[in-house]
């Protein structure tokens, strides 16, 4: 973890002035193409949602841009924020779960079902939000395959400069499998190339899934 020193920092200007905002996120969605994912969770019978998770965590913490955050006043990048997921429940409602990092995938998948389902099972202690920014939101909607969707934003710069993460259902269309990808980010922090270099990254990763998931 280092901090950044904003009066040095070539995006001093922007920042100072997107900071401003009541809410100064904005969001992208593009369809991805998933199909080496897909075929893979089939042989092999492991999870589409711990698969595509590691994945995209992997992908964003190489843009440094999306690794840092605004906490105690100060832009502070972190070395390898990890994923705060949405659970659901039965009930119809949801909590959210903490699942930390590994890059070792059998360790991350293993942890993130065992948390998963503690917390399912009100077994954990799972309190919404995090003692510490180092964190990416994820949420999924794996009923539906939307074109764009938004996020609620809290009127909080801090809490706001959090990256929030959402993948919808996964379709067939002439033989290959894509979804809706979106990523909000706060604008104080991020431009749009560091953005875009963010969905190119998870590309890569989802077309080398074979090689970064043994």
């Amino acid at each position: 973890m280092k901090i950044i020193d904003i009066d040095t920092w070539k995006r001093k200007k922007a920042y100072l002035w997107f900071s401003s905002f009541s809410n100064p996120t904005y969001g992208v969605s593009a369809r991805i193409d998933v199909t080496p994912v897909v075929q893979h969770v089939k042989r092999t019978g492991e999870h589409f949602y711990e698969t595509m998770l590691y994945l995209t965590v992997k992908g964003l913490n190489r843009v440094p841009d999306l690794r840092r955050r605004i906490s105690e006043g100060k832009v502070v990048e972190y070395d390898c924020p990890e994923p705060s997921v949405t659970v659901a429940l039965e009930d119809g409602l949801f909590d959210v779960c903490r699942v930390g990092w590994d890059e070792d995938f059998a360790s991350f998948s293993r942890r993130t079902r065992e948390l998963i389902g503690a917390v399912q099972r009100g077994c954990a202690d799972k309190a919404f939000g995090d003692a510490d920014k180092n964190v990416y939101y994820f949420t999924c909607l794996p009923w539906l395959d939307y074109e764009r969707m938004s996020d609620p934003i809290p009127d909080d710069v801090e809490n706001a400069s959090i990256p929030r993460i959402c993948w919808g259902k996964y379709t067939l269309k002439d033989g290959r499998y894509t979804l809706n990808l979106n990523i909000n980010v706060s604008h104080a922090l991020v431009d749009g190339k560091p953005l875009c270099d963010a969905f190119a990254y998870i590309q890569q990763n989802i077309d080398d899934c074979e090689r970064l998931l043994k």
